[in-house]
């Protein structure tokens, strides 16, 4: 790994240009990603809605845009911009937070730009009629995508996600589709592009991700306070009280749940038969348990518990504000905040790095990418040593968009995914082998090809390096070091394969203090300051253990990281090594609540309020559990709002008043249908179930079914891009485990004949 040259992170689209024009964060964080793999940005002058204090607008605009060049609406040069861009970022071309004002101009120009401009089409909602209104926020988008409605306490309001996340999120995959739309015109693919792009079909992705893990298993997906849902199966997954602050402590394994009982010196409670299994403490015993391990955390400092769970190698983290996210060790060591127009290091940067081929002057595996409107990544082939979820969830998208995905287990140590515990009906486990019963496996492995392949043992190591020269790209999120140890680090899979993409999304990177931290996405919400920012008041946080945002925020990242190293590659000819933090891949996203920070306040919990728009929050309905969210962001619709209910020439906290009791005396539905003939931003609080079976997820194309033959009829959520007008999924369902080995090993490859095959299954390398 010493021996490998560190490249400048912008040489990744060092020769493309994007022209933007946003009105709100998500056209905004993508172009501000695609500058930072090197594109260059001309933003045309617009205003920015942005959750942030007024008083604080200009250094959030800053940190959104600091790098790209900024050219007026009516400048004489505009055709000429347009005529030499690879790509066109529009945000508002259905709704904008200004009345209108930038949609008639964002019409306007993509007329002017040439029918084979890609366009990147961002919206918040994108509406299945032209004549359905597309007044949408990222409170509506949290409420529709079914996230809100298991955040919080049970029967208090259902929490958003924070500070513009869900914007963040669409921003993320459309710098993706910025990306993928090079590749595809690369490799010869010429006709036009429209990428449609949606914060609330984003948000919904991944709520499809984390909620295979709760319905088939027949756990509720529902605010539980500050831990998931029965501890998302397996106790704990939670934040606790500290004597100065909180923290989280996240098992997902038996050893785990040892390791936290003897950090707390084995108390008799934890030696009940109850509390054994943490799988039944998670389902009926979490309360009890919860009151121990709090008066036990309770009693120490944050600091203090951290050190016990390290000796013991408990999955932890303090919970820090963002102020201490700051300056973290690991944070400070990667440069990853850089100086505002202040000087004040508050603004992520880049939450990777991109290191060169060590043997980038020799030619490599020759590409043979055939981009189809129904495959844009025809050819392309994947080796994944993925696990869990983060990675397995990018290969998974690859795998929608037509890449070939060989997947490498054993049978000794499987996808721990797959080891989530069988699927249920009626109560019951369903029959077959425990390690395909896994509907959570499932969700994150559709479309690919599993091959069983000891990678401890020196011939399935091998083996590995062999696939490795036959692939384009590799993929892992391991532990920094795990594949080095084996002689599958990039350095030796790049001297065999020169031209060779390999994308590692460890939790903090390959490099720095901390970077053999190990954890779930709880800890890396808790470590990026986003779980202290995370509910009613900062002192009642709730965090984000029910979504756990790190996983699938980390794979939109290297997703996009990914498609820019695949023009790198078709650009230079050589290969390239990308190290991801998805630690650091969170912070990007939290763009606000380190400028506030950075001046020294508290950045508060602003629940689902919001710093400009009012009324603006998530409203009880009549009914039982019923709430709709509800976004006025202009004059012009508190106006349209105030006339709805009554209250006109009201005061805003009058209207807001006559607002609550209108909404408590009708039925959800009829609010938001109310509200949204009228052009406002409003929608009922979904739960996973409605929201999987409504009108609008079934006109997205979110899920496909896929029959596999021991779960059955299974609904998975796709990659939720759309290239013009259609969506993409991968064509086969889940393999089951080792199903392909001969298939691939043999008659793709060549890499064993039938008799080699038998002596690697002698010597347990083929599992």
């Amino acid at each position: 790994m010493d021996k490998l040259t560190p490249l400048d992170s912008k040489c990744l689209l060092s020769d493309v240009k994007v022209v933007e024009l946003s009105t709100r964060v998500s056209g905004a964080y993508c172009s501000r990603l695609l500058m930072l793999m090197g594109a260059t940005v001309v933003r045309i002058d617009t205003p920015l809605a942005v959750d942030c204090p007024p008083e604080l607008s200009e250094e959030v605009l800053f940190a959104l845009n600091a790098g790209k060049e900024s050219v007026d609406k009516s400048a004489s040069n505009l055709d000429e911009i347009l005529g030499s861009a690879d790509v066109l970022v529009l945000d508002c071309l259905h709704d904008d937070p200004f009345d209108g004002t930038w949609t008639e101009f964002a019409k306007l120009l993509r007329n002017r730009a040439s029918a084979s401009l890609p366009v990147i089409d961002l919206s918040t909602f994108r509406p299945s009629t032209e004549t359905e209104s597309a007044a949408s926020t990222p409170l509506t988008a949290n409420a529709m995508s079914g996230m809100m409605w298991a955040q919080g306490h049970p029967g208090k309001e259902p929490l958003a996600e924070p500070y513009d996340l869900a914007d963040y999120f669409a921003g993320t995959q459309a710098a993706g589709s910025a990306a993928l739309s090079i590749v595809m015109r690369d490799h010869g693919y010429g006709e036009p592009l429209q990428w449609d792009i949606s914060s609330a079909d984003a948000m919904a992705y991944h709520t499809g991700q984390i909620t295979s893990n709760f319905l088939r298993y027949e756990r509720p997906w529902m605010r539980d306070g500050a831990r998931a849902t029965e501890s998302g199966g397996f106790y704990p997954s939670a934040m606790f009280p500290t004597s100065d602050g909180f923290i989280t402590l996240v098992c997902r394994s038996p050893h785990e749940w040892d390791a936290l009982r003897q950090a707390m010196g084995n108390p008799p409670w934890s030696q009940r038969p109850e509390f054994q299994d943490a799988r039944i403490v998670a389902r009926d015993h979490a309360d009890e348990a919860d009151s121990y391990v709090s008066a036990w955390t309770s009693r120490h400092t944050s600091a203090e518990i951290a050190e016990i769970a390290e000796k013991v190698k408990l999955p932890h983290a303090v919970v820090l504000r963002p102020d201490q996210a700051l300056s973290y060790p690991q944070f400070v060591e990667h440069g990853l905040f850089v100086e505002d127009q202040h000087g004040r290091r508050s603004i992520p940067d880049r939450s990777w790095r991109v290191f060169e081929s060590v043997n980038s002057g020799a030619a490599g595996r020759a590409w043979s990418l055939s981009p189809s409107a129904e495959k844009p990544l025809a050819g392309l082939r994947i080796l994944d040593l993925t696990w869990v979820w983060a990675g397995p969830m990018v290969t998974a998208a690859l795998a929608d968009l037509g890449a070939e995905v060989i997947k490498v287990e054993s049978t000794s140590r499987p996808d721990s995914a797959r080891l989530r515990g069988a699927a249920r009906e009626n109560g019951k486990p369903l029959p077959g082998p425990d390690h395909e019963l896994s509907p959570y496996f499932n969700q994150m492995n559709r479309g690919k090809r599993s091959v069983t392949i000891n990678i401890a043992s020196p011939e399935g190591a091998d083996l590995v390096r062999k696939l490795a020269v036959e692939c384009d790209v590799v993929i892992e999120n391991m532990r920094p070091g795990a594949l080095d140890r084996r002689g599958l680090g990039y350095d030796e899979l790049s001297r065999a394969n020169p031209s060779i993409v390999m994308v590692s999304m460890s939790m903090m990177g390959q490099f720095g203090p901390m970077s053999g931290l190990g954890g779930y996405a709880p800890v890396m919400s808790g470590l990026a300051g986003l779980d202290a920012i995370t509910g009613y008041s900062n002192d009642d946080p709730i965090g984000n253990f029910n979504p756990s945002l790190g996983d699938p925020n980390g794979a939109d990242h290297a997703l996009a990281l990914l498609l820019a190293g695949l023009h790198y590659r078709s650009r230079t000819g050589h290969g390239a090594w990308l190290d991801l933090a998805q630690t650091e891949a969170l912070t990007s996203v939290m763009r606000v609540p380190f400028a506030i920070a950075a001046t020294g306040r508290e950045v508060p919990a602003p629940a689902n309020s919001h710093s400009s728009f009012e009324p603006h929050g998530v409203y009880r309905c009549r009914g039982d559990d019923d709430w709709v969210a509800i976004a006025v962001r202009t004059n012009s619709e508190r106006a349209r709002l105030a006339a709805i209910v009554g209250a006109e020439g009201a005061h805003a906290g009058d209207l807001e008043s006559r607002l609550i009791e209108w909404v408590r005396s009708s039925p959800k539905d009829e609010v938001e249908t109310t509200l949204r003939s009228r052009g406002l931003a409003a929608s009922a609080v979904l739960g996973v179930e409605a929201m999987i079976e409504s009108e609008w997820a079934r006109a997205r194309g979110l899920w496909r079914e896929y029959d596999h033959p021991f779960l059955g009829n299974q609904k998975l959520f796709v990659l939720p891009w759309k290239m013009n007008g259609a969506s993409f999924a991968a064509p086969r369902q889940t393999p089951l485990l080792g199903a392909d080995n001969k298939e691939v090993l043999i008659d793709m490859f060549n890499l064993v004949d039938a008799s080699q095959f038998q002596e690697l299954q002698a010597a347990g390398a083929i599992s």
